[in-house]
């Protein structure tokens, strides 16, 4: 009893001293899309601590558990699905001389938001010097649950992805391609309102070699300058270059641009006008842009940004102090690649949500969206989402 209570006592002084905290979001989210609807619970326990020397650690899980059913003919596919996931892991130091480390599970996005975006494992580097901000990191995405990573860049990354994952399979078809990932970011600052940045970025084919292997390589050039204190414009493109198991060479080009403006309304509200584009297959040696984690580019819209143009007007408002709503119209268009002019607009998209957050630990959302295939020249029947959710913090 004794050592219980010195056991005890040692956990809740080192709680005190070292600034640790835990607790568990219990998570509800709903989604109807057409003749789909999936309902998935989910409690995430999550633990930080800080420390007085610049040292941090976050540990989080996602625990949860879906419900999928269908209306159509796969509803013999419908039912409960348990799939546990690790979630943001990682171990963090900073210094007072703007140095940071982070290794583990940790948050990646390349600096355009097209190549790859979402939770890596690995480490990454930062350093505030006299020159700019300079950051590198090294990847692996092999460990990542495949659903969330959307690591496909070959066809075999597909066919793999298709393959369901269950307890009975040892994790056979729960991991995401292995792909090794390194990268260098260097952001200039240009006078006191102007940024230029460069970031290099090279992934690795780790997959068995009886698999199509590809290597790619990105390079990616951005400028941001605030005109005025209420208007941010950024643009930037990048260069990708591919190499396949039998030597053979492509390239592919990727662009962005946006305008951001802080409106001077009485209420706190930002309108953005922005347009990204990829290329799409030219010949043999300009292919496809190909990106190492595939996201559908619209709410609805589900093409990823291959062979893709984007633009989008979004305009976000916080009406109240506890409430926040978004509306986005995006408009969707293949990139040149040897169509005829008269198949080349898939469409527009509009997407509206609101967020309701009376308190701090509870948070609501709704959100809706349809595509509209009949603003476009490509054959297609109009879809829509319906999204709601609702978040508790204990």
């Amino acid at each position: 009893m004794r050592r219980l209570l010195v056991i005890i006592l040692a956990l809740l002084f080192a709680a005190n001293a070292f600034s640790a905290d835990f607790g568990v979001l219990l998570d509800q989210k709903v989604e109807v899309i057409e003749e789909l609807f999936t309902y998935t619970p989910s409690i995430n326990p999550w633990f930080s601590w800080n420390g007085d020397n610049g040292m941090s650690v976050y540990l989080s899980v996602i625990l949860p558990y879906k419900l999928s059913s269908y209306s159509d003919e796969d509803a013999g596919t419908s039912g409960w699905k348990f799939i546990p996931e690790l979630s943001r892991c990682a171990f963090g130091y900073q210094n007072k001389r703007g140095i940071s480390f982070e290794a583990g599970r940790i948050y990646y996005n390349d600096i355009l938001g097209l190549t790859a975006l979402g939770l890596f494992d690995g480490l990454s580097f930062k350093a505030v010097t006299s020159v700019g901000s300079i950051s590198a990191g090294a990847y692996y995405t092999g460990f990542l649950y495949k659903e969330t990573a959307k690591v496909l860049m070959t066809d075999n990354d597909k066919e793999n992805y298709q393959d369901a994952w269950d307890f009975d399979d040892s994790f056979a078809n729960y991991f995401a391609s292995q792909r090794a990932l390194a990268s260098f970011r260097w952001d200039i600052p240009i006078g006191a309102a102007s940024t230029f940045s460069f970031e290099a970025l090279a992934q690795f084919d780790l997959n068995s070699k009886n698999d199509a292997v590809l290597h790619s390589q990105y390079c990616a050039l951005q400028f941001e300058i605030f005109p005025i204190n209420m208007i941010k414009v950024t643009a930037g493109a990048l260069f990708e270059a591919m190499q396949n198991d039998n030597g053979g060479f492509s390239a592919a080009f990727g662009a962005s641009a946006q305008v951001l403006i802080n409106l001077p309304t009485v209420i706190n509200d930002q309108l953005s006008v922005k347009i990204r584009s990829a290329s799409g297959a030219l010949d043999d040696t300009f292919t496809p842009f190909t990106p190492i984690t595939l996201n559908p580019q619209g709410a609805v819209f589900s093409n990823t940004m291959a062979g893709l143009t984007v633009a989008a007007v979004e305009y976000n408002a916080r009406i109240i102090k506890s409430l926040y709503a978004g509306c986005e119209f995006n408009y969707f268009m293949q990139t040149l690649n040897g169509n005829s002019a008269d198949e080349l607009l898939h469409g527009g998209e509009l997407f509206a949500s609101l967020a309701w957050q009376p308190f701090e630990d509870l948070r609501v959302t709704l959100g809706g969206g349809v595509f509209f295939p009949q603003l476009g020249n490509i054959d297609g029947k109009m879809s829509w989402k319906i999204i709601a959710g609702l978040a508790l913090s204990l």
